[in-house]
């Protein structure tokens, strides 16, 4: 091993240790971490910027489960000179830990070749991975000759609208290029993600006392039998659609809903329910727009209700378009020789299953991609781990991205 990368692999780990120590779970410990990472940035010379969140803004756009009084914070940091720009972006918010956890999710472990810890994954390796490379440029001879940006982000788990979404639209953020850390798999690369449409659907009765139920409507039981109507006459409908691109799994190359992850029914036991809902959750392959998406339910649930004698109503509560970036862009096309360079793997290109921080940048016409270390199935689960090999070849391929990038 190089001894300079060597050096900056330890100096990864370090990082990476340090930031999970921190539980940044919707605005919580934010200021710590990002300060912490702008303090080691520092000790190699690396300039850097804090950006906070102005408290307006956060109020607009984040509900009152998120937190939004509290603050959120942006770093960016730069070294090199040039006329280009290419950014590594992360976001260092996380996920609650939850259950089942062998180890303490927030005091991290190394063992057999890997850390544990909550964030190890998604994405505080990818994070270390990019700052460790900006500290191989800041303290070796070989300056590069384009500008190369770290930003580092919050909130990207509830959407990234105080994060990326805050940094492209409000700061205006333009890199030529962007690479999102997030953990693809070391032989693959992310060129997109599929869409969502998250809606209630609200079915209304009439309420009455538990012991004359003659008296009222259950809408409990007409909400059962429109469910059940979506999975028999909608479901069919997405199963027959199928997209032309390659996705990261070959079952999210169609259309999904996902019925009743919430479930709203106000009243108490002895209540003839008046009004109930249901969720639905509609994930859109790239060539599905969200707008047709969101009309399809309404004009399906007004068909639906009328053919059943059930009165019902749809709330949109957040939905996003799909999005990609050709895969033989150029830049995309150098990312691809350069991890068959650094690791000798021929990359796939894929579409993810969720939701990324993409959309933001290829809204505005910034070719993105996602690459990075950690394990792609290990994100949001109790005893998640990256291992010491996937961050090691991440820095090796962000180190010679930026040595070759043109």
């Amino acid at each position: 091993m190089d001894a300079d990368l060597k050096n900056v692999f330890e100096i990864s780990q370090r990082i990476l240790v340090n930031s999970v120590k921190y539980p940044t779970i919707l605005g919580d410990y934010y200021e710590e971490l990002i300060y912490y990472y702008a303090d080691e940035l520092s000790k190699y010379g690396i300039h850097t910027t804090v950006h906070q969140v102005p408290k307006e803004y956060c109020e607009k756009v984040l509900p009152k489960q998120f937190n939004p009084e509290k603050p959120r914070y942006i770093l960016i940091a730069r070294v090199g000179s040039g006329e280009k720009v290419l950014q590594f972006n992360g976001h260092y918010d996380v996920v609650a830990a939850g259950g089942g956890w062998s180890t303490d999710p927030f005091n991290p472990v190394i063992t057999n070749g890997k850390i544990y810890g909550r964030g190890t994954t998604d994405m505080k390796a990818g994070i270390a991975a990019f700052l460790a490379t900006m500290i191989y440029f800041a303290t070796t001879s070989k300056e590069p000759n384009i500008v190369v940006e770290g930003a580092v982000v919050p909130d990207e788990e509830i959407g990234g609208a105080t994060g990326t979404g805050y940094l492209v639209n409000v700061l205006g953020s333009r890199p030529d290029f962007a690479v999102i850390a997030e953990p693809s798999g070391a032989g693959n690369i992310y060129i997109g993600h599929r869409g969502n449409v998250w809606a209630m659907i609200r079915v209304r009765g009439k309420q009455a006392h538990g012991s004359t139920p003659w008296l009222g409507e259950n809408a409990f039981e007409k909400m059962i039998i429109l469910a059940d109507y979506f999975v028999k006459k909608y479901k069919p409908l997405l199963e027959a659609r199928k997209s032309t691109l390659k996705y990261e799994d070959p079952r999210a190359s169609f259309p999904t809903i996902t019925l009743g992850g919430k479930l709203e029914a106000p009243g108490s036991i002895n209540i003839v329910p008046g009004q109930v809902g249901f969720s639905i959750d509609r994930r859109l392959i790239v060539e599905e727009r969200a707008e047709q998406v969101i009309d399809e339910l309404r004009k399906f649930v007004e068909s639906a209700s009328k053919e059943l004698g059930i009165e019902s109503e749809v709330e949109i509560v957040d939905y996003s378009n799909p999005v990609y970036v050709e895969e033989n862009h150029p830049y995309v096309n150098s990312l691809a020789r350069t991890v068959k360079e650094a690791l000798g793997v021929e990359p796939t290109r894929t579409i993810c299953v969720g939701g990324l921080d993409l959309k933001y940048y290829l809204a505005k016409g910034i070719p993105a991609v996602a690459y990075g270390p950690g394990e792609v199935n290990m994100a949001h689960k109790a005893d998640e781990f990256v291992t010491l090999e996937s961050l090691y070849n991440s820095i090796k391929v962000y180190i010679k991205l930026v040595e070759s990038f043109i």
